[in-house]
This record gives structure tokens, C-alpha cells and sequence, in this order.
């Protein structure tokens, strides 16, 4: 059947791949899409091709760290392909490297904290973690915000000792200490410092955004992924194991909490979507690998109109 198919398919994420390079290009040379969606204030580094390259790579980099991850069960088999289509509904939503870069940093950072449930030595990962959200926060003060979901994450996974209290505070603040300490040796480093303090009391501004078609769409592509996701994850006891179901349950959690962070923040609502995507895409990931049916072949191909629709949106609403 329809959905089965593809997500057995050999080629799937090549297909997706050059895909979401055909939306990159058209994102590229129509540039006055950019206007009706959601506008990053964050600082550009560079601008141009070379942004939408770095832009890109940083998806795809994300997308192939995503793919390769087993933390999920074995029976999820669309991370990858799902989250390499994204790509193009995250070039879409910013043209912006430096957000690009904030949302591989995110992911990495969220995969490390993963990463303190295999072992008994929690200190390491939680302080690499915790360091990773510090250097985050320089790049997009807005990344501040992250900092109750690690802590409910960390309290969901009973991380929350003496040791991985202190691991976590010393790894949040490193950053702050190297870049003010250099900053005190090298005056030129005040420029970070100013930068981030200016930036600082703007994070706190509720606004909600200005929507727009694409916005929406988007927006509605996150509800049609997570109600079902949510309605097979409470209404039955698979998955039966605990820490699968502990994880689950975490991603759920985290894509309502960077949902509303889009709704009420307008100025970080490309970064809270573009970090949104990941679990979106695991949560696509649960529903699409239910046992194969005629509604889920349904759902499958609402699914791909709605990603379709986004993509296409910007260049119709400019044509």
C-alpha cells in the first residue's frame, strides 16, 4: 500500500532529499517570499547564496544527526526521510544561517542529554548538555527559553542529583565565564558581551506574531501531527516500555511548549520552529509506523498535501 511503500523505499530519502533542494533553489531565487513569513531578528552573519548554503547544510547536517540516532524504537523508520523534507519547510520559514545554526546546536545538545540515561556516569553528558544551551544562548538569546524543557526533561529522567544539579549549572555557566573572561583580557570580545546584554530584556517582549498563510499552514502541519501522535500515545499501552514511553512522552511535551513559544514570542518564532521540527518528526514518525490501514494511507497522503501546500504557498501568494 501507499504509505508502507514509501517508507520501506530504498530511495525515500533521496527522493525527499532532491526535493527539499528544489524548494531551497526556488526559495533562492524569489527572495521576496521571505516577506510573508514569520521575520527572524536575529543578526545576520552573511547574506545571499552563501546564507541559504550554510542555511541548508545546517538542516541537512541535522537531518543525517536525527537519522542516525536508535533512542527511538526500530520500528520508527521515517526520521530521517521525514526530517530531510523538512528542510525545505525550514528554508522556507528563514533564510537565516545563524538560526540554522542555533537549531543544529539545539538538536545536538538534545541528543547529548539523551545520552545521560544510557550510563551510570550522568555527569559528562548533563554538563556538555548544559554547556551546548550556554553557547546557544550567545548565538539566540532567545535560547534562554529552552531552559525549563531541559529541566522537566531532566526531572522526567530522574537526572535531577546533587551531581547532575552541579554538572548542569557549571556547564550552562562555562561559556559565560570563558567569553567574559576573554572579554576582560581582550576588549574586542566586548562586542559578544554587548550584544547578548542588548538582546537580553527584547527575549522577555510577549508578541505574538503576525500570521500568514504559510504561517498557518505551518502551524496546522505541527496540529495534525501531534493530536493523532497524542490520541494513539495515550489511548493504548504500546509502547510498553518505560523508557521508550518516558521519551514519548518528553517529545510531546516539548512540541506543545515550543508550539506556544511560536504562538506568544514572535520575535524567536523562527528559531522555536525551526527546533520544532525534530520532534515533529519523530512524532510523525510514531503515528506513520502503526500497522498499515486504509486511514492511515489517508492520513499519509494529508500529510504530504500539507508539506506540498507550504512549500508551494510563498511562491503562489508572490507570483
Amino acid at each position: 500500500m501507499l504509505h508502507g511503500s514509501f517508507a520501506n523505499g530504498r530511495y525515500t530519502s533521496t527522493v525527499l532529499f532532491v526535493l527539499s533542494m528544489l524548494v531551497l533553489s526556488a526559495a533562492y531565487w524569489l527572495p521576496a517570499s521571505t516577506d510573508v513569513l514569520w521575520q527572524p531578528r536575529h543578526p545576520h552573519f552573511m547574506s545571499g547564496a552563501v546564507s541559504h548554503m550554510l542555511s541548508v547544510l545546517m538542516y541537512v547536517l541535522a537531518a543525517l544527526l536525527l537519522s542516525r540516532q536508535t533512542f527511538f524504537d526500530r520500528a520508527v523508520k521515517w526520521k530521517g526521510a521525514l526530517y530531510l523534507w523538512f528542510v525545505a519547510l525550514s528554508t522556507f520559514a528563514n533564510g537565516n544561517a545563524t538560526v540554522a545554526f542555533a537549531a543544529l546546536l539545539f538538536l545536538l545538545s538534545f541528543v547529548v542529554l539523551l545520552f545521560a540515561q544510557y550510563g551510570t556516569d550522568t555527569v559528562a553528558p548533563l554538563f556538555t548538555s548544559f554547556m551546548l544551551l550556554g553557547v546557544l544562548s550567545f548565538v539566540v538569546p532567545h535560547s534562554l527559553y529552552f531552559l525549563p524543557l531541559y529541566l522537566l526533561f531532566c526531572y522526567m529522567a530522574n537526572l535531577l542529583s546533587v551531581r547532575g544539579v552541579a554538572a548542569s549549572l557549571l556547564g550552562l555557566l562555562t561559556p559565560f565565564w570563558l567569553v567574559m573572561g576573554t572579554a576582560y583580557v581582550l576588549p574586542g570580545v566586548n562586542v559578544i558581551t554587548e550584544s547578548f546584554l542588548a538582546a537580553l530584556p527584547a527575549i522577555f517582549d510577549v508578541e505574538f506574531p503576525t500570521f500568514s498563510i504559510p504561517n498557518l499552514l505551518l502551524l496546522l502541519f505541527v496540529l495534525v501531527v501531534l493530536l493523532p501522535a497524542l490520541f494513539l500515545f495515550v489511548g493504548s499501552s504500546s509502547p510498553a516500555k518505560p523508557l521508550l514511553r518516558r521519551r514519548l512522552s518528553f517529545v510531546i511535551v516539548a512540541c506543545v511548549f515550543l508550539m506556544l513559544l511560536c504562538l506568544l514570542i514572535g520575535g524567536g518564532a523562527p528559531l522555536f520552529y525551526a527546533c520544532l521540527l525534530p520532534f515533529v518528526a519523530i512524532l510523525a514518525s510514531y503515528v506513520l509506523a502503526r500497522k498499515e490501514t486504509k486511514l492511515l494511507n489517508i492520513y499519509f497522503v494529508i500529510l504530504n498535501v500539507l508539506m506540498i501546500a507550504i512549500a508551494i504557498s510563498p511562491l503562489w501568494l508572490n507570483s
